[in-house]
C-alpha cells in the first residue's frame, strides 16, 4: 500500500485525509478541501492522488520557467529601449547645440 501522501495539488497543503465511503476511498485535502478520485480500494485512491500532484507539480514548474525566461526577454528588451532613448536624447542635445552655433 502507498504510505505516502503528496501533497494537495492545488495548494500545496500537507493536512490530508484519506476519506472512507460506503464502497470507496478517496484523500481529501483539509486545507482547501480539494477531493481526490473515489477508488474501491485505498491503495488505488492514493496512488492517482500522488500521481496528479507530481504531474500537476511539473507542469506548474514548466509554467515557471516559460515565464522567468519571458521576463528574461522582457527586461533585456526595456533595457535595450531604455539605451535607444538615452542615445536619442544625447543626439537631439548634440544637434541642437550645433544648430545654435551655426545660427550665431
Amino acid at each position: 500500500m502507498a504510505t505516502h501522501v503528496e501533497n494537495c495539488p492545488f495548494c500545496d497543503g500537507d493536512h490530508l485525509h484519506i476519506s472512507r465511503h460506503l464502497m470507496s476511498h478517496s484523500v481529501v485535502c483539509q486545507t482547501c478541501r480539494a477531493t481526490g478520485p473515489h477508488r474501491r480500494m485505498q491503495e488505488d485512491a492514493v496512488l492517482e492522488w500522488n500521481q496528479t500532484s507530481k504531474l500537476l507539480r511539473q507542469s506548474r514548474m514548466g509554467e515557471t520557467r516559460q515565464v522567468h525566461g519571458r521576463l528574461h526577454e522582457l527586461e533585456d528588451a526595456v533595457r535595450n529601449l531604455a539605451g535607444v532613448l538615452r542615445q536619442e536624447e544625447a543626439n537631439d542635445g548634440y544637434f541642437s547645440q550645433r544648430k545654435r552655433e551655426s545660427s550665431h
